[in-house]
């Protein structure tokens, strides 16, 4: 399935896949930022009005995700005029050669978002998706009984010098801060102007009206908000999360923002 990528490309990134020292990979489970984390990284490194900025306004889509499509993509990211490549991934940890990417000097950012919002998000968009209603409610709830333990496996990591953890609502809350944050992880240098500026330029608001005709499924970029799911969740549903997200993460220091 196109979300979760085929085997073919998870093994050529595991085994074959050779990163450039500066690579940017913005990793994390469906529908919890990642397009969005893209966009905000665009704008850090990129000077706005340079060729590098404009093109790669079209790399939004799967063919900048390392485990879809064709191997034949990476000899083309070789020579697609950017100086520096901000990719993207929703395989957990295992599935990636973390001490290659880590000895090539690639950075990654992790973003999470509350499960409940991630849940209704994913719901929304997989109304559209191409495959029987049956297949797509099973689809549905395997991928939400997955997504705190792909959580874990990048969370195992969050001490690596090379990997960053950042949540979807701290970034919605105070965009600015983190902003600076996953600059200066970046190596970029910024000031708080500019970073006020960035966060005006990537409100969730702004980058879907730019990006929307770029995405390959309707309503691939939803509400953005957080706290939608209790226009959606049952009170048994929301405690049945609630319990997961207790036992799952037991003994971690994750604490999800259900409303702002």
């Amino acid at each position: 399935m196109p979300l979760i990528g085929h085997p073919k490309l998870v093994d050529f990134a595991y085994n074959d896949w050779k990163p450039w020292e500066n690579d940017i990979v913005v990793s994390s489970y469906p529908k919890t930022g990642t397009t969005w984390l893209r966009d905000v990284c665009r704008h850090i490194i990129y000077e706005h009005d340079s060729l590098e900025f404009e093109f790669t306004k079209a790399l939004a889509g799967p063919h900048v995700y390392l485990e879809l499509g064709s191997e034949v993509k990476y000899d083309l990211w070789e020579k697609l005029p950017w100086k520096r490549r901000v990719l993207g991934t929703h395989m957990s940890a295992e599935m990636m050669n973390l001490k290659r990417l880590r000895n090539s000097g690639v950075k990654i950012i992790y973003v999470m978002r509350n499960p409940k919002d991630q849940m209704v998000s994913m719901f929304n968009m997989s109304k559209n998706l191409p495959f029987p209603r049956k297949r797509k409610q099973n689809m549905f709830v395997k991928k939400g009984e997955g997504y705190l333990d792909h959580i874990l496996s990048w969370y195992a990591h969050r001490n690596d010098d090379n990997v960053l953890l950042v949540q979807y609502e701290d970034m919605k809350q105070n965009p600015a801060p983190e902003i600076l944050k996953v600059a200066k992880f970046l190596g970029v240098d910024m000031s708080d102007e500019q970073a006020d500026k960035i966060a005006a330029l990537t409100s969730f608001e702004a980058t879907k009206a730019r990006m929307q005709n770029l995405a390959l499924l309707k309503d691939f970029f939803n509400k953005g908000t957080v706290g939608k799911w209790k226009d959606h969740f049952t009170v048994a549903l929301s405690e049945r999360v609630d319990q997961q997200v207790e036992e799952k993460l037991a003994g971690t220091d994750i604490k999800f923002k259900y409303t702002l």
